[in-house]
């Protein structure tokens, strides 16, 4: 999908039609207001038969069937089927992908088990700028340390070039989110597990806001953990189940940090000592979110028909125009996009800034063009490869320029600022 140096709608119409993935477009549902959905906050575009999949799991399984759904139904299986079918989109074995809990459990989950597993060190190394929960986490893990009077340490580093300077053999564990969430700023991930491989190091990486559009590729490039949210580019629906990644080498070094009935190798024996199942399995922990589960099985349904690569080349060529748009159309009405220009820079989401940022998202929002905000000013737009197309583009920036160009944004209602 090459683009030229000036961008038209007939241009965009022309790459559309060439989408090898386009006919996946009619498997989302999309706002019957019309809105352009470019969230690229905490929740992807809708599976069409979500509602359909509800009803269904509402009355004929919940009001009809009552408890034996348990044994008619895959609801206890469906963490581990989920996580096969997604896994293909990380570069990993099916067995070695579970979807359960959120982002920060999980988070929890492998950054504790990595440190009981860790090779040597007693710091754990990360960057200032993870997103706040991946802090807190650890923060919180520190001061369970402390209480248990065990030396640990948090090393954290300013800026990126900083990582590489602190990366020694004290480091038990580099702990990273792989595309900073303002600019979308990515790191090499074969390049990094590669350096901290040297010093002996273990990674855990928060895929959340590249898992589902970039080509992830966990084993290929080493990784040893890995944790994503379902409810963003995956549309697992809002506040959906999250997944969760261990290495096979990793897998059966060490019990689960949370040990579950559902992660016992049993769990329907109802066996009072725990043997954990195996695989990421081992991970899971209480009864299934069976109606999160359920949502997300309509787009994972997706997921198994498509590969990494076409996902990540479409995502590329909407990227790319969306920034070249931004530049061509709202470079001279103050908008500057802040995401790398190189693809294999950047992540999910193309960022761009204006001195009137949050007020300009709020009137964005109220004309039609779904977004979100991040402080201090960043504009993120997300796409999806398999809900959005290049005329999509075309409109959110005619949107931009609009609302920058007539300076809607400077109405005292839009003075207040949602995330």
């Amino acid at each position: 999908m090459s683009q030229p140096s000036s961008i038209t709608l007939d241009m965009c119409r022309q790459l559309d039609a060439e989408d090898s993935l386009a006919k996946l477009r009619d498997k989302f549902a999309f706002s019957s207001k019309g809105n352009i959905h470019f969230d690229a906050n905490s929740i992807g575009a809708m599976p069409i038969d979500v509602p359909d999949r509800i009803q269904r799991l509402m009355t004929e399984c919940w009001r009809d069937q009552s408890r034996r759904s348990w044994t008619t139904e895959d609801w206890a299986e469906k963490p581990r089927i989920l996580g096969g079918d997604i896994s293909h989109m990380i570069g990993a074995g099916a067995n070695d992908v579970v979807v359960c809990d959120n982002t920060t459990i999980n988070l929890f989950k492998l950054l504790s088990y990595a440190w009981k597993i860790r090779n040597s060190g007693t710091v754990i190394l990360t960057e200032a700028h993870n997103f706040p929960t991946d802090m807190h986490v650890l923060q919180g893990f520190m001061q369970l340390l402390k209480a248990l009077k065990v030396d640990g340490q948090i090393r954290i580093a300013e800026d990126r070039a900083q990582i590489l300077d602190m990366l020694d053999n004290d480091v038990a564990v580099l702990y990273l989110t792989h595309v900073d969430y303002r600019s979308s700023e990515r790191w090499d991930m074969a390049d990094i597990n590669k350096k901290a491989k040297s010093v002996d190091a273990l990674t855990l990486w928060d895929l959340s806001q590249s898992a589902g559009v970039l080509d992830v590729d966990l084993g290929g490039t080493g990784a040893d953990f890995a944790v994503g949210c379902g409810y963003k580019y995956m549309c697992g629906g809002p506040g959906g189940p999250a997944f969760l990644y261990l290495n096979p080498s990793h897998q059966k070094t060490a019990w689960p940090t949370i040990a579950g009935w559902m992660g016992h190798a049993k769990w329907n024996k109802f066996l009072s000592d725990f043997e954990p199942a195996g695989g990421a399995s081992s991970h899971l922990t209480g009864t299934p979110s069976v109606i999160a589960n359920e949502v997300f099985a309509a787009s994972a349904e997706i997921w198994r028909g498509v590969t990494r690569k076409a996902v990540a080349t479409k995502h590329k060529s909407l990227t790319d125009m969306t920034i070249k748009l931004i530049e061509q159309e709202c470079g001279p009405l103050g908008a500057a996009v802040i995401s790398p220009k190189n693809y294999d820079e950047r992540g999910g989401h193309v960022a761009f800034r204006h001195d009137g940022a949050g007020p300009v998202s709020e009137a964005l929002v109220d004309n039609g063009l779904i977004l979100s905000f991040r402080y201090p000013d960043s504009i993120r737009l997300g796409l999806g490869p398999l809900y959005h197309n290049h005329e999509d583009v075309w409109n959110a920036v005619k949107i931009i320029k609009d609302v920058l160009t007539t300076e809607k944004w400077r109405d005292q209602k839009y003075e207040k600022v949602a995330i």
